[in-house]
């Protein structure tokens, strides 16, 4: 059924139009035409062409709808309104083309929700075209609800952000930026009206830059030149931008964090650029979506077309499993997902991490796994088991495509994990230490958690003895979460002396560093810190220290020490500062910076560095002060994790001048947000127990000659 008509259009008055379709069955289309004769309204400001506005109605479901939508026209001076009108609670698609023969011409213009009342959309696009073609798509189902998957990204000002941080807002609404998009830079008073005018009534609002190859450095210029003050995260992989399904800078997502939907996507508002003026008829739909959606009403429009930059999102083809993604897993997860080993499941073949497929991706999102902490900003380090972003990218591309298995052989089955291996036996490059020590066998309950154990062992050595290598080996990996060895004296018990010598799950033990060796002085009394995990079943340990001696005296002895603040420790006021004290509820409580000078008179080359706090650590950030006052940083680590005792062992070792001070700073998080915080209504002071804190920067160092 096709119908023309020719609608009253004289001057700029406006003329009227509604034709609705009385019914639709699958692939009927009622078509109205309305030609609007020179020198009509819609063709205001310098347009004398005749222009042409079609509407169509279409039904793509294949049963009957006995009340599909109503579109209604009113065309004159400025942009055009449309009107929508149909059953209560319906989702309607509004399409648009200017080509309506070419099949692939009609695009998205808007998608809303009938309610009990008529919705008006201006095309503020349309007074620009020659000829203007409408259609309603009604689909037989609403689109599926989208919900955000967890995830982790560095900002601008070298922060962590993690989305579900946030959940004790109402709502989030992310917004997509980049550098060199003059659109995105013109949105920024708009997007900084919105924050003033909703964070006030619970909403966060967050900035990402997915522009592939785009540098922080750059990011945080462009922060400081426009005054920006919102968090501009770096989605480096572009990640984020694949799972939201971005399509421009500007782009706004806007999400209820009570179940993290999305409740909204497009424009900021339907200017076609942010350099222009807004207009009474402007249409702000991110104000429109957050004031409807805090007042409990229907979002409508839920989503629209963002007007920036298109932000390319290309994919990787011609992968395989057993070439890419197998390769992966063997190289950075195999090593603690192994039978017998800490990870919760094993790695064995390719339908056991197909299974975990889903959870892979939601674990590489959040930047939970592999088990990383430090910025890649600053320093390299040889010990660096996380993914890159083009390896994270690939790795959720094949999950999000269904994890193909391909026809080649199956790596993880085909190679798996060595039995013969560290920690089942001693480090195959160090061979068999020359003395052994061993804890008594500690007894594990099958559930709950368990304090941290304390175990002295004696040193049987009754002479000094030159160390070239100390290996901590758990008794049980199923159980032993990391093991710290100190000298026994009360400093080091406290941590101040740092440790002798660690196991942490993954990390691979190495000699020390060449030409370095530890002193061991004879009949020395180790204390083992050992923090263990249970798994359901009653577990026994007896994990031992592996002590492999040198040939002769080092040509430098590797020295561990450790950065605080002595004021932390003693919880004694000094000339009137006060000691070391969390607050209840304090998210970001900045810590007292520890310091440590390695000598004041001779170089010493740094070797590695290991930050180490409880449940409440949030950040650390260990700095270089040359003797000039000029700073370096050398490690960040912008998401502490407690669980994680990793000692980062620099990929070059640094030459650190006389009198060069090692600064640590960072903070604690005492929070409701933090999900591993004990007790968020305490306060928290220094102690060795879990539920108390430290602050402390260990570091191994040998002085140059």
């Amino acid at each position: 059924m096709v119908r023309d008509e020719v609608a009253e259009c004289i001057g700029g008055r406006r003329g009227d139009c509604n034709r609705p379709a009385n019914s639709c069955n699958s692939g009927a289309v009622a078509l109205v035409q309305i030609a609007i004769p020179e020198g009509c309204g819609l063709c205001h400001g310098p347009h004398t062409m005749r222009a042409s506005v079609f509407v169509a109605f279409i039904c793509l479901s294949g049963s009957l709808l006995a009340q599909p939508a109503d579109l209604t026209i009113t065309p004159g001076a400025g942009p055009l309104r449309l009107g929508i009108r149909g059953p209560v609670g319906r989702e309607h698609i509004l399409q648009g083309t200017a080509t309506p023969a070419l099949t692939n011409s009609w695009s998205e213009l808007i998608t809303l929700t009938t309610t009990n009342s008529e919705h008006p959309w201006w095309d503020s696009s349309a007074a620009s075209a020659p000829q203007r073609f409408y259609r309603v798509v009604t689909p037989a189902s609403a689109r599926p609800p989208f919900f955000a998957n967890d995830f982790r990204l560095m900002d601008h000002t070298d922060r962590s952000r993690e989305l579900a941080y946030f959940d004790s807002y109402r709502a989030v609404v992310l917004i997509f930026t980049a550098v060199n998009c003059t659109n995105s830079q013109a949105s920024v008073p708009t997007i900084k009206a919105l924050r003033d005018q909703f964070e006030p009534q619970g909403v966060r609002f967050l900035l990402l830059n997915s522009t592939r190859n785009e540098t922080r450095t750059n990011i945080a210029a462009q922060a400081t030149t426009l005054g920006i003050d919102l968090p501009v995260m770096q989605d480096t992989g572009q990640l984020v931008a694949r799972e939201l399904g971005v399509r421009a800078t500007t782009e706004a997502f806007c999400f209820d964090t009570g179940n993290w939907r999305l409740f909204y996507q497009g424009a900021l508002d339907d200017r076609p650029s942010f350099t222009l003026p807004r207009l009474p008829s402007t249409q702000n739909y991110v104000s429109n979506a957050l004031a409807s959606f805090l007042a409990g009403r229907v979002v409508t429009p839920s989503r629209t077309v963002p007007q920036g930059c298109v932000i390319p999102l290309p994919v990787r083809a011609n992968y395989t499993y057993a070439a890419d993604i197998a390769p992966l897993f063997q190289a950075k997860c195999v090593r603690c997902h192994s039978v017998g080993s800490i990870g919760t499941w094993a790695m064995t073949n390719y339908t056991v991490v197909s299974n975990y497929s889903r959870s892979i991706k939601n674990e590489v999102l959040a930047r939970r796994m592999p088990p990383w902490h430090a910025d890649p900003q600053y320093g390299s380090f040889t010990n660096d088991v996380s993914l890159t972003p083009d390896e994270a990218a690939l790795l959720i591309q094949w999950v999000n495509d269904g994890a193909p298995r391909g026809p080649d052989a199956d790596p993880l089955a085909v190679t798996p994990p060595a039995i013969d291996s560290y920690p089942l036996t001693w480090p195959p490059a160090l061979g068999t230490p020359d003395v052994v020590l061993r804890i008594p066998t500690q007894n594990l309950p099958a559930n709950g958690i368990v304090d941290y154990v304390y175990v002295n062992v004696v040193n049987p050595l009754t002479t000094n003895a030159w160390l070239r290598a100390a290996v901590v080996r758990p008794g049980n990996r199923r159980v032993v979460h990391h093991c710290l060895v100190y000298f026994g004296n009360n400093s080091a018990f406290m941590g101040l002396d740092g440790y002798f010598a660690g196991y942490v799950p993954g990390m691979e033990p190495v000699a020390f560093p060449a030409g370095t060796g530890k002193l061991l002085p004879a009949g020395t009394t180790l204390k083992f810190q050992l923090h263990y995990t249970t798994t359901g079943q009653a577990e026994t340990d007896v994990t031992e220290l592996g002590l492999y001696l040198a040939s002769a005296p080092p040509a430098a002895e590797l020295q561990t020490k450790s950065a605080y603040d002595l004021i932390s420790f003693t919880g004694i006021p000094f000339f009137g500062i006060a000691p070391f004290s969390i607050p209840p509820g304090a998210a970001d409580y900045p810590a007292v910076t520890a310091s440590l000078t390695p000598s004041t008179t001779q170089s010493v080359l740094l070797h590695e560095i290991s930050p180490h706090m409880h449940y409440r650590g949030a950040r650390f950030k260990c700095e270089a002060v040359y003797p000039d006052n000029s700073r370096e940083i050398l490690l960040s680590v912008p998401k502490y994790d407690f669980h994680w005792q990793t000692l980062y062992r620099l990929a070059q070792p640094k030459v650190l001048p006389p009198g060069t001070r090692l600064e640590c700073s960072g903070a604690f998080d005492n929070s409701t947000q933090n999900r591993d915080n004990p007790d968020p209504t305490a306060t928290v002071t220094f102690g060795e127990q879990t539920f108390n804190e430290m602050f402390i920067g260990y570091v191994n160092f040998s002085v140059l000659p």
